[in-house]
């Protein structure tokens, strides 16, 4: 045991004094009279006292001495020294990657922070570095250990890469000439080539943890398709052993539908799903019924937008109703030359279609349909019900010189003349096909204001999946504002939780958290003044659970300035010191009994 003032030892020496007083004690000899009556007037004052006694060694005596002690002992100030990783300025840099949310990592990185920040002090000055998608500085030279809490306690995971990189360049920013800097790195590693290696003036706490782990790997649309939403989902397993997981697919928070899948340990599983989705809204796959170690990499969400525009050829007779069309309505486009996204056929040879076709009167049917007559001045009579092509169209004052009568067995008609298809739908080698029985340029339907909601529907239908994703990307992507001049935007995070910003506020930065974020931006007086809505996808390569040992080294002058704290003992000694007091006081006063205890024994 070492003392930081030793000379506070030298209060021993009233100890001696102490004992002097115990036999200096006065000590008359008693005596036993039948009365005083008989000494009246003989009065003669002697000392009947003894100066000096013989030393009796008490409790009492003993106790007191150990208090004297004791007292001397903690104006010594007694300490021991302890292993720390603390030295004179020490910068903390941890990670907050989508990895370190593997199996608790950051969760225990973090209390090893907790347990550092308390010796912070004149003596250790701690830095806080946060190492995420942003590298920030939480707080710098604190010498007060609630200060560095409260900053360790700020850290959260999040979905993204770590920017050790970027970290170790605000850390050795942070390095003052006065006094020796050392980087703590808490982290699993990163990934090997990010930095620079060895590190120089740094140590590294691995953490390593491990668990079995499920995570969505791939989510996203321009998946070639027509009809409903096609998007891509990969799932795979990086637990030790087989798994079984569903999927769920959620469309603005509502479940549309559900994968199951079956992995055997390290598989990925590829699929392509069909959701009822479409521009503006937001689409979510969350894996659950399964322990996962990692619990940020079960979801992933997007964003659709109109996608790209949809190509069209036009081949056969080529009506300039048709060019018009496809010129006028958003979206659509002329191939150029290059292979369509959907054909349409204006007579001509529809034999050889292998794309979506909107086919015209063909003077050659594709296969699965037959001409067997043709029928005069045909009077529309029948709308097929809650088709959307048709939703809100009145074709009954369409007027066609004629329309060939059709075989066509497996196409489902859904507009009629009788018991006569004028307009079919089907298939044509496995893609989508609409038929026409009727040449449009010999009708009416060019010119009525039908025509053009009619054949975008029917062009938007053959196309299929022209979504794309928009305001997607990786966790930690900063999402753009665009308020209304001197209004806020008001971002909803995925947690739920909302945060104002001023209109100065051009971009927001807080977007580790994969998710859906939602701004809605409001006006000076507090009204609605539009929304937008983004999604932040967890990075798939943090998933893997990888981890690895960082190459650091320590200058000699960093080496000596750390690796012991002393630590006093002055707390365990007053407690000790304050319970022999107590001690001494119960058995000084002739070990009092309790109240209750007293009046009972008097009792009896």
């Amino acid at each position: 045991m070492s003392f930081l003032a030793p000379g506070a030892l030298g209060l021993m020496a009233l100890s001696i004094p102490l004992i002097v007083l115990y036999m200096l004690r006065s000590r008359r000899q008693r005596f036993e009279v039948p009365s005083v009556l008989l000494w009246s007037g003989e009065e003669q004052f002697v000392s009947a006292a003894l100066p000096w006694q013989r030393l009796k060694i008490t409790g009492v005596l003993l106790l007191q001495l150990l208090t004297l002690i004791g007292f001397a002992v903690l104006l010594g100030r007694p300490f021991f020294r302890e292993q720390t990783l603390l030295g004179p300025h020490t910068v903390l840099i941890v990670d907050s990657s989508g990895s370190m949310a593997t199996a608790g990592r950051l969760d225990d990185a973090l209390g090893q922070a907790r347990s550092l920040a308390s010796d912070a002090s004149e003596a250790q000055l701690i830095s806080v570095v946060e190492a995420g998608a942003q590298s920030r500085v939480l707080v710098a030279f604190s010498r007060e250990p609630d200060d560095v809490l409260a900053a360790i306690d700020s850290i959260a995971p999040g979905g993204t890469t770590e920017d050790l990189a970027g970290a170790l360049r605000l850390a050795r920013g942070l390095a003052t000439p006065d006094r020796p800097t050392t980087l703590l790195i808490l982290s699993d590693g990163g990934i090997a080539g990010a930095i620079e290696e060895p590190v120089a003036n740094a140590q590294h706490v691995l953490f390593d943890s491990r668990g079995d782990n499920l995570a969505i790997t791939g989510f996203g649309t321009g998946v070639p398709g027509e009809g409903a939403t096609r998007l891509f989902l990969e799932v795979t397993n990086f637990s030790v052993g087989p798994e079984s997981v569903t999927a769920r697919l959620l469309v603005d928070g509502l479940e549309v539908g559900s994968e199951a899948f079956d992995l055997d340990a390290g598989e990925r599983s590829q699929r392509i799903v069909a959701v009822d989705a479409g521009a503006g809204q937001a689409v979510s796959a969350v894996l659950g019924g399964q322990n996962d170690a990692n619990p940020l990499d079960d979801s992933a969400s997007l964003v659709l937008s109109a996608g790209t525009d949809l190509t069209v050829t036009i081949t056969g007779d080529g009506s300039p109703f048709l060019g018009a069309l496809v010129e006028s309505v958003p979206g659509l486009r002329p191939a150029a030359g290059a292979p369509p996204d959907v054909l349409i056929v204006d007579g001509g040879d529809a034999g050889i279609v292998d794309r979506p076709a909107w086919i015209i009167a063909p003077e050659t049917p594709p296969p699965g349909i037959t001409v067997v007559g043709r029928l005069e001045s045909p009077i529309v009579s029948y709308q097929r019900p809650g088709e959307p092509i048709l939703d809100g169209l009145d074709l009954s004052e369409l007027a066609i010189a004629e329309a060939d009568i059709v075989d066509a067995l497996g196409w489902l008609p859904i507009v009629r003349a009788g018991e006569i298809p004028l307009v079919l739908m089907g298939e044509v080698a496995g893609h989508r096909a609409l038929y026409f029985t009727f040449d449009i340029v010999r009708s009416n339907l060019p010119v009525q204001v039908t025509f053009p909601i009619l054949g975008a529907r029917i062009l938007d239908w053959l196309g299929g999946n022209r979504v794309a994703a928009t305001s997607t990307a990786p966790a930690g992507t900063a999402i753009g504002l665009t308020p209304p001049a001197g209004g806020t935007s008001l971002v909803t995070v995925p947690s739920g939780q909302q945060m104002t910003l001023s209109a100065e506020a051009t971009t927001f930065t807080g977007t580790a958290s994969p998710g859906v974020y939602r701004v809605d931006y409001l006006d000076q007086d507090g009204a609605a003044a539009g929304s937008a809505v983004a999604a932040r996808q967890f990075v798939a390569t943090e998933s893997t659970g990888d981890a690895r040992q960082i190459s650091t080294t320590l200058d000699d002058t960093a080496t000596e300035a750390e690796g012991t704290l002393l630590r006093e003992w002055a707390p365990l000694i007053l407690a000790i010191l304050l319970g022999v007091v107590l001690i001494e006081w119960w058995v000084a006063f002739g070990r009092p009994l309790p109240r209750g205890r007293r009046r009972a024994e008097v009792a009896s």
